[in-house]
């Protein structure tokens, strides 16, 4: 029986990862990185934007220079985020309670949910990377809210969009929903959710909300 839903935050509530892969595009090409938009999508959506930059410039940064990057990086999208379509409905229809699970920090997150009007949804659980060694694809944020919920694995459920969220998820042995209606989807990724051992995949929120019944049925 499941007891907790865990969703993703960017891609899943919050429509960001649009506007995050276009930040990061801009932002690494007045750095010298020329990037193509959609292959940003395909390979960097729900990872970090500090593993983004190690992967491209490594320890180029001097002092706090990486952090300050990311910090400007970070306020030009909170600043854009608009809630997915249905969300809130989708919300609404759960009667048990929900956490996040998130490779943003904690500070964004909030922002987010509270911008776009939905963190009177969630439990006070936020679980951000920021608090574990190793953010998404590794399990490690996972294994912290299992841990600190206290449940067992069966208990609880995912709502990912990302292959990097779905890939932690699953590797930290839970059941995971996919979620593919943000606007940053591109075609084929839903197929790509399922090869990866998602049990369902939504394109809508009203898809979500009817999955979420049947599985997690009040």
């Amino acid at each position: 029986m499941i007891k907790h839903i865990l969703f993703d935050c960017d891609g899943v509530l919050v429509d960001t990862e649009y506007t995050a892969a276009q930040v990061m595009v801009e932002a690494m090409k007045n750095r010298g990185v020329n990037i193509e938009f959609d292959y940003f999508l395909h390979h960097f959506s729900g990872a970090t934007f500090s593993a983004i930059l190690d992967t491209y410039f490594g320890n180029s940064f001097q002092g706090d220079e990486k952090d300050e990057f990311i910090n400007k990086l970070e306020q030009k999208i909170v600043a854009k985020v608009d809630a997915i379509k249905g969300v809130k409905e989708m919300l609404q229809s759960i009667s048990i309670p929900m956490s996040i699970v998130s490779n943003s920090a904690i500070w964004q997150v909030k922002e987010e949910i509270e911008q776009t009007e939905i963190s009177q949804y969630f439990t006070g659980h936020i679980f951000s990377s920021e608090l574990v060694i190793n953010p998404k694809p590794k399990p490690d944020v996972y294994n912290l809210a299992v841990k600190e919920l206290g449940l067992k694995k069966k208990e609880l459920l995912v709502v990912e969009d990302s292959i990097t969220g779905a890939t932690a998820a699953l590797e930290a042995g839970l059941q995971v929903i996919g979620f593919a209606g943000a606007s940053h989807i591109l075609p084929g990724h839903k197929e790509k959710l399922l090869t990866l051992g998602v049990s369902e995949v939504a394109d809508t929120m009203v898809e979500l909300q009817e999955i979420i019944a049947e599985v997690a049925p009040s």
